[in-house]
């Protein structure tokens, strides 16, 4: 009925409570003797404040043997802030248990006189002895060996107890993806902290996706996958993704096994994974079928990783120009290699602050049957800072690769581009910068990004980038040019990460330029 009036009304029952709420956020806030006086109309609600004389600190004592002064932040003269106070004892208690302090004795006391508008403060702490992990008990079904929830914990028993080691170790449970719930029950038994682990496995243990992207080079591409947890029991996980565009086409196998095996000096169980894959991949200059095996052995902790094994590769490479430099034929590559992580990232699919570095090692060797000798190396790293809802992203790459023997198939070069590189052009169809001949693969590479985020309705945010890439055919040489790119893009934020619309465009050329459409997080 468009005849009636819309504007609000307040009712009368709502004054006297929010009158009341006032008064106590202006005590909470150091003002006892605080005065409010409403007045309301048909159409609005006045409020009269008198706060009077706030209640300040005329002493602090701090009796403790343990240093707690950074954890008041209150000083002699200042408002008594009763928030403020609460937040102190609650920041003493934190540390007490992250220090292994759990039988500790805490007073913290507020004495306030309102007549003399004074409050005098008293924190008084005896730490006492130091508190210990104890007996660990799990309970997991038949099919779900205790080991590999055991290899999941960050703590063992008689080690220093801490809540965050048994915050770690939840999360690293959940990690394995074979459970819907994990619970850990703590128990206080004197000096030693017993802990009780319950799990229930997943119901649903199919995963089926099915994806779509688009760079301008390749057009439209698919990706599907299709995943079973649980596999056999054990936490184990078999998985099947296969993608299709214009211009490459792979599938691959993933095969998880954890904790497969325990190495006694470090006395940590290791995970095993492998993947084994089939890909047809056309280069600008050169045409790539390969076929791999991939094997890993793992170790994935709260914010650290490593991962060693072997990849055995045969690559056959087809020239469509005759550049001397790319070498066809059949190659047979044998790898060992080694990656190590440091993520400290506040969220892996959303992150808005922390930090990402890891480093990478691969050598052909020939000794092992490889037809090449080399030497890969890359390193990376990634910083997100959020300032007033801005999240700034950088992301820096350094990869240098020495041959040998000479005759590392094209493939196993450098190339940028794509979504996650420089998006002014399609995935690996940026060669050397420094090459007589376009498209050929680099053996020093710098690749950054820069990446500013905000949101402008929503789950949606608007990005602006600029990217900036260093690829030389020489060994170690930096001095080659930096191809710069620059655009925008739009973010709609899901629980699997952003789906992206990026477009980006050659900074001297704008007749250089890609779309770039995908799932997932870059930094």
């Amino acid at each position: 009925d468009f005849s009636k009036d819309k504007t609000p009304k307040i009712s009368s029952n709502v004054v006297k409570p929010l009158q009341k709420t006032l008064i106590n956020l202006y005590k909470s806030e150091g003002f006892y003797k605080v005065a409010a006086l409403a007045k309301s109309g048909d159409n609005n609600i006045t409020f009269f404040i008198k706060e009077g004389a706030p209640i300040k600190i005329k002493s602090l004592e701090i009796k403790s043997d343990l240093d707690i002064k950074k954890f008041i932040k209150f000083k002699i003269g200042d408002r008594f802030i009763v928030p403020k106070f609460i937040n102190s004892k609650k920041n003493i208690k934190k540390e007490l248990h992250n220090r292994g302090y759990c039988n500790y004795d805490l007073i913290t006391k507020a004495y306030v006189d309102i007549k003399k508008y004074r409050v005098d403060l008293l924190y008084k702490l005896q730490k006492n002895k130091k508190c210990f992990f104890g007996k660990i008990t799990i309970s997991s079904p038949k099919n779900m060996p205790k080991k590999i929830i055991s290899s999941r914990l960050s703590y063992k028993e008689n080690d220093t107890y801490s809540p965050s080691e048994i915050e770690k170790s939840y999360k690293n449970i959940l990690g394995l993806d074979a459970y819907d719930s994990v619970n850990i029950k703590e128990n206080n038994f004197g000096d030693k902290i017993g802990t009780e682990i319950f799990v229930t496995p997943k119901k649903e243990t199919i995963v089926k996706n099915l994806g779509v992207g688009y760079e301008t080079q390749y057009g439209f591409k698919t990706l599907l996958h299709w995943e079973k947890k649980n596999f056999l029991g054990g936490a184990k996980k078999i998985a099947f993704d296969l993608k299709y565009s214009k211009d490459d086409k792979y599938l691959k196998n993933t095969f998880f096994y954890p904790a497969l095996f325990k190495m006694k000096f470090w006395n940590k169980y290791f995970d095993f994974k492998n993947e084994f894959a089939y890909g047809d991949t056309i280069y600008d200059n050169f045409k790539e079928k390969k076929l791999l095996d991939i094997i890993h052995f793992q170790k994935d902790l709260h914010n650290y990783s490593i991962d060693f094994g072997i990849d055995l590769e045969n690559i056959k490479i087809t020239k469509n120009i005759n550049y001397y430099l790319i070498k066809d034929g059949t190659f047979n590559l044998v790898s060992p290699f080694v990656k190590f992580i440091m993520d400290k990232r506040d969220s892996k699919t959303d992150p808005k602050r922390g930090y990402y570095l890891s480093s990478y090692l691969e050598s052909g060797l020939t000794n092992l049957g490889s037809s090449s000798s080399y030497l890969k190396m890359l390193a990376e790293g990634r910083a997100i800072k959020t300032i007033d809802r801005f999240t700034i992203a950088l992301k820096t790459k350094l990869g240098m690769i020495e041959e040998f023997t000479k005759d590392l198939p094209e493939s196993k070069l450098f190339f940028a581009g794509g979504s996650f590189s420089n998006r002014a052009y399609g995935y690996n169809k940026l060669g050397a910068t420094d090459a007589q001949y376009s498209g050929l693969g680099g053996k020093t590479m710098i690749d950054s990004s820069l990446e500013i985020n905000h949101p402008i309705v929503g789950k949606v945010s608007l990005a602006l980038f600029a990217d900036s890439t260093m690829l030389s055919v020489k060994e170690a040489d930096f001095s080659s040019d930096f191809v710069n790119s620059y655009g925008f893009g739009i973010r709609y934020n899901t629980i699997v990460g952003p789906i992206k619309l990026d477009f980006g465009v050659n900074a001297k050329d704008s007749s250089i330029y890609a779309v770039h459409f995908q799932i997932g997080q870059s930094f």
